[in-house]
């Protein structure tokens, strides 16, 4: 479990402060990093986003053909990083 101090120390040998935060979403972590990192982003890590996709694909989405359509949908969506072209991105299947 993650403590402030443990935290803190993890950064003390560094000039300068993080400005970018990634972790999986616990909870305590998010919290203790908006706390002691004021100006840094925290950003959710993309592996355990897209984890959690296909876990709820898999429970929701019948037959197995239609959630490989799915998932390929989301990576699409994932992938675009270019705001003008994001609704080509979700309309490609």
């Amino acid at each position: 479990m993650w403590t402030l101090d443990r935290l803190k120390m993890l950064f003390l040998r560094v000039d300068s402060y993080p400005r970018v935060m990634v972790c999986d979403k616990d909870i305590v972590l998010m919290n203790i990093i908006r706390i002691v990192f004021l100006e840094a982003y925290n950003l959710l890590c993309r592996f355990h986003i897209n984890k959690n996709v296909k876990v709820k694909c898999k429970m929701s989405v019948h037959p197995r053909k239609a959630q490989n359509q799915v998932m390929q949908a989301w990576g699409s969506i994932v992938d675009c990083n270019i705001v003008e072209v994001f609704e080509d991105c979700v309309n490609v299947f």
